[in-house]
């Protein structure tokens, strides 16, 4: 006999919780509207969603998020449903944590309220405004950092300024009607160097387009501070959802289970009152950048490689990657070796023991973090997450053959129709058709590189050196003779495809 369905989570239901699960100090309908987020997600409700329910839970209860989706309503609908509230699991391997929160007052769906999504930009109470658009959502050549006008959303957004489709249009249009003596600051949380200064260098440029006095204005009007998020969140599944009712109690649509640890680095730049997120565990600092970098390289870029020879193994989870005898250790040697030592740590910070508790979260079981998932939008990604250190060790004449071989992979996954276990890849990067056109084309690995680092959208100026070039040929021939295996094999000195000794 099948067991009753679970009531849903909403304020009515509350009290039918389990004990266990920490219920929130203040409901959605008794705070005010004083944080508004663009890009209603996963993440943001797990990470910044939480720290500001801490302030609200300290008693300040001027922060209650008006949380706008950019794309689909179908999660504006459950929170709605759910009066905001939804519950966030945190989980290593059997230990679990269950909390409900209610620091989301108001959602929104931009696409079908535009109106009261501009309406809310240009309201005084609202004095900060956070962002989770993902890397593609700024707009940006990611090798040049300048606007693309060439995407379909700016430039509709350039050509109608009034009725904005593009993270930056709506910005610039929700500031255009905010008064002078409004000032607020716009934070972004997405996974890019200087993540600050991109938004207020692109929202200024697009600003510019359109009318120079709006520039002048935003100029005046926001602050937009660097931060650096940390927390893995992965997409959530029936199966996190199920977990989840069974650890509160209730069905909750909404369902998130991530992993325990969490961060946020934030540079101390406002304009505008601001929830005191540093009473959460939030770390305010007077320059992010060595934090962002530390991040981008040593946990995004070996979540990317993880991604790459996960998808091309046929290994769907993180903790799968991590598991394989071959692949485990290195990835452990990538970080250690190569991503570690391509940067300089903050002051005081430990990056060995950094790069050690990554690799712990990545073991993490529990999770269920889809490589597929991380796969996606590399065409934005390998630019911040890889490249950057791969010039540098190049610049210093360091040796970064693990580097060089996850690229080749990702070259490859590109292009390759299937998987080691011959199940089709499925990729998902809205900017990799021309990469991919060109990778197609070339008829000897050679050629691929070739087409592939002339491409300046990823791969910037096309000054790579001919070492690098070789030993990518030599690596992408190793992969379409002999897999993973042979990829990841180390090269003796001076075999076709090593790297320079010293």
């Amino acid at each position: 006999m099948s067991l009753p369905t679970p009531d849903r989570l909403r304020t009515a239901t509350l009290a039918q919780a389990a004990a266990a699960a920490q219920r929130p100090a203040a409901l959605p309908q008794d705070l005010r509207i004083g944080h508004l987020h663009l890009g209603l997600g996963a993440f943001h409700r797990a990470h910044q969603a939480l720290y500001t329910e801490a302030v609200i839970a300290g008693g300040d209860h001027r922060w209650g998020i008006c949380a706008v989706a950019l794309r689909n309503p179908a999660l504006v609908q459950a929170l709605q449903a759910q009066d905001g509230l939804y519950s966030v699991t945190e989980r290593h391997g059997e230990q679990r944590r269950s909390r409900i929160v209610g620091a989301i007052a108001r959602t929104l769906h931009a696409p079908s309220q535009p109106q009261a999504v501009l309406d809310a930009l240009r309201d005084p109470a609202i004095t900060v405004v956070t962002l989770t658009v993902t890397e593609k959502g700024y707009g940006q050549q990611p090798a040049t950092g300048t606007l693309d006008e060439t995407d379909p959303d700016i430039a509709h957004d350039l050509r109608q300024p009034r009725t904005p489709r593009s993270t930056l249009g709506v910005l610039a249009e929700g500031l255009r009607l905010r008064r002078p003596d409004a000032p607020l600051s716009l934070l972004s949380c997405d996974n890019m160097a200087g993540n600050g200064r991109t938004l207020r260098r692109l929202l200024l440029q697009y600003a510019e387009a359109v009318d120079p006095a709006l520039a002048r204005h935003i100029d005046a009007l926001a602050a937009c501070p660097d931060s650096m998020v940390d927390r893995i969140v992965p997409a959530a599944t029936e199966a996190t959802r199920a977990e989840a009712a069974a650890a509160i109690g209730l069905d909750d649509a909404a369902a998130l289970v991530c992993e325990p640890y969490t961060q946020w680095v934030i540079e101390d730049d406002f304009r505008a009152p601001r929830p005191a997120w540093e009473r959460a565990g939030a770390l305010l600092v007077p320059d992010v950048r060595p934090y962002q970098t530390l991040k981008l390289r040593m946990l995004n870029g070996s979540h990317s490689a993880i991604a790459y020879l996960g998808q091309l193994a046929g290994l769907p989870t993180v903790a799968d990657v991590m598991a394989d005898a071959r692949l485990g250790p290195w990835v452990r040697a990538l970080m250690h070796e190569e991503l570690r030592t391509s940067l300089q740590a903050p002051a005081g910070f430990d990056a060995a023991a950094y790069g050690d508790a990554l690799l712990h979260r990545f073991e993490n079981p529990a999770l269920q973090h889809r490589t597929a998932q991380i796969a996606s939008d590399g065409t934005q990604k390998v630019p911040v997450r890889w490249l950057g250190a791969l010039r540098d060790h190049l610049a210093a004449g360091r040796p970064a053959p693990r580097l060089e071989a996850a690229l080749a992979a990702w070259l490859h996954y590109l292009v390759c129709p299937h998987d080691a276990r011959g199940a089709a890849l499925q990729r998902t990067d809205p900017g990799a058709a021309p990469l991919q056109a060109a990778l197609r084309a070339a008829a000897t690995p050679e050629a691929q590189v070739a087409a592939a680092l002339a491409h300046g959208a990823v791969f910037g100026p096309d000054d790579w050196p001919a070492g690098l070039r070789q030993r990518l040929a030599a690596a992408l021939q190793r992969l379409a003779a002999g897999g993973l295996g042979a990829l990841l094999t180390p090269q003796a000195p001076g075999a076709p495809g090593s790297p320079p000794a010293g």
